[in-house]
């Protein structure tokens, strides 16, 4: 039945006006009791799009603009869940007045003529601290600032970057010989409209970059793919993992152009030296500590350093073993190098895993979405710090969270397992969902 699908868009639109009403940070059951909802809603819909047909062109237009409708619900209130978008405003700004944010403090009292109202709702703990975020943020930042110094402003800017990913996404899935009705597995995903349109951060840009670079590969637009990975890199330090994917199908001087790329950016920010600042990099690996179960125990045995070795070790791995299994244009070799690294990192953060979920227009990533929505029951740390518990996570939420993903992975373990036992007869005879979804639409859009 076409309709439910639209049917779905629906529901999700009205849960998401409600959710604009209600702060994570005052209101944390209601969030998420509302977020679990859409969170439904999302996996029927994603169960849905698994079936054809899938529905006309006019209809995936209607739910585009569903998905449209509520960003701009979400956009015209203030940050939901997180108060990161303060710390971009100052960093921004603090480069308008020939500051570099490796070195300018917000919590330092020679400059509080630089504060406004807004940097001043920085979070204390971040405020003790030099920026973490890499260059091309800090481009990103700067350049929003300078046309304007709000809210508003920066998450425009990040809504901007979500609905070109999906352009781009378009653009892939079409060129992929795929239904384009799968880019709803990214266009209605309850956490990239709280963590863009909601909360406005950054991880959302350099998301985009790192689609276009997927998409470019595949293309074979080799510099745009090489050069759109460093500029990823450039926003967060994740992508860094998925340069394997790159080797041998780029030129050298495509490498050359990547590795200039990076240079530029960082190069206003070196001051003289010829080491890239790295801000509160350090800091934030050696302290930091959120929602990373399998870190703790990694650094009991190795300690912080040898626990980190082994975070980016496990991503470039996946990466290797990817890019010698898997062709250039397979959405699952982006995704599981990121999800390798994320699993294994000291903090993970709701909207780190937006990451990975331009990549759930294949099957074979689909272990990764219940990861990818239960995520969300982190900021039930806002509950239990308003009760006084400090910025502690209740002792079931890691469990349930964690849980959800390795019986994920575990079912898709016994599936493939079973297919693998069938005779020869009941293989040929039996298509693969993943096969069967990655297959070119015959229907009409």
């Amino acid at each position: 039945m076409p309709w439910l699908i639209p049917a779905c868009g629906v529901l999700q639109l009205l849960l998401l006006v409600a959710l604009s009403r209600y702060d994570a940070r005052e209101a944390a059951l209601p969030f998420l009791w509302l977020m679990g909802g859409a969170a439904v809603t999302y996996c029927a819909a994603l169960a849905l799009l698994a079936r054809r047909p899938h529905g006309t062109a006019r209809q995936l237009a209607g739910c585009l603009a569903l998905s449209i409708a509520w960003r701009v619900v979400l956009a015209a209130g203030p940050p939901l869940a997180s108060d990161d978008v303060y710390r971009y405003l100052w960093d921004g700004r603090v480069q308008q007045h020939g500051h570099s944010p490796y070195a300018a403090v917000p919590d330092d009292p020679e400059l509080a003529a630089l504060h406004t109202g807004l940097t001043r709702r920085i979070d204390p703990t971040s405020a003790v601290l030099p920026t973490v975020y890499p260059p091309a943020a800090q481009w990103f930042f700067r350049a929003v600032t300078t046309v304007d110094e709000s809210v508003a402003a920066l998450v425009a800017a990040v809504v901007v970057c979500d609905l070109l990913t999906m352009l781009v996404l378009w653009r892939w899935l079409l060129s992929l010989g795929r239904s384009p009705w799968w880019l709803l597995a990214y266009a209605w995903h309850p956490l990239v409209a709280l963590e863009g349109a909601g909360g406005g951060h950054v991880d959302l840009v350099g998301t985009l970059f790192v689609v276009t670079a997927a998409y470019a590969l595949h293309v074979r637009r080799t510099l745009i793919a090489s050069t759109a990975l460093a500029v990823a890199i450039c926003v967060k330090f994740l992508p860094l993992v998925l340069v394997p994917l790159l080797w041998r199908r780029v030129r050298p001087r495509d490498a050359l152009a990547a590795a200039g790329t990076i240079l530029l950016l960082y190069l206003p920010f070196m001051d003289g030296t010829l080491l890239p600042p790295l801000g509160s990099l350090a800091v934030y690996a050696a302290q930091w500590r959120f929602n990373g179960p399998l870190f703790a125990g990694l650094e009991a045995a190795l300690g912080v350093t040898g626990a980190v070795a082994v975070t980016v070790g496990a991503g470039l791995a996946a990466a290797v073993c990817a890019r010698a299994r898997l062709p250039r244009e397979a959405p699952e070799a982006w995704a599981w190098p990121l999800a390798a690294t994320l699993l294994l990192m000291p903090t993970v953060y709701p909207w780190y895993l937006v990451w990975l979920i331009p990549f759930f227009v294949s099957p074979r990533t689909w272990p990764l979405v219940p990861w990818s929505l239960a995520v969300v029951l982190t900021y039930v740390v806002w509950d239990a710090r308003a009760r006084g518990a400090g910025w502690v996570l209740p002792a079931w939420v890691e469990p349930v969270e964690y849980t959800l993903l390795a019986g994920a992975g575990l079912l898709v373990w016994l599936a493939v397992r079973r297919r693998r036992q069938l005779p020869a007869g009941g293989r040929s005879a039996t298509v693969a969902p993943a096969q069967a979804a990655d297959a070119p639409a015959r229907q009409k859009l």
